[in-house]
């Protein structure tokens, strides 16, 4: 959930960054004779100076976060196959006997003892 919401922000926080630049650029193409005295423009230009950088602070930040999210979620990697290796022989168990179809709490200990191990 909060890699989504990560997610999410980071590409609006670019898109923000995106419309800032289109709005300088938009001024700029707009501009007549010394662009230095366009007070609008040397405005804009700062306030989106400020802004680019709140931006790019917080998307490194962002992105650091993910970073450390995935290599969490790569410790779980191991016990999610081992998991999954039990679960798909255990199914199939009941091919050779229709009574391990119905075994829950076999299932359990077995699960159990295989995390364990």
């Amino acid at each position: 959930e909060f890699q989504a919401a990560s997610v999410v922000g980071n590409a609006r926080m670019r898109k923000e960054l995106k419309d800032i630049e289109d709005q300088i650029l938009k001024l700029l193409s707009e501009s007549k004779g010394d662009i230095l005295d366009d007070e609008t423009l040397i405005n804009t230009l700062a306030a989106s100076k400020k802004t680019s950088e709140e931006i790019n602070v917080k998307v490194k930040e962002a992105e650091e976060t993910e970073i450390e999210i995935d290599k969490a979620r790569a410790g779980y990697k191991p016990v999610a196959y081992r998991a999954s290796l039990l679960f798909f022989c255990i199914v199939e168990l009941s091919n050779l006997d229709p009574m391990y179809q119905y075994s829950l709490q076999w299932y359990q200990t077995l699960f159990s003892l295989g995390i364990d191990q």
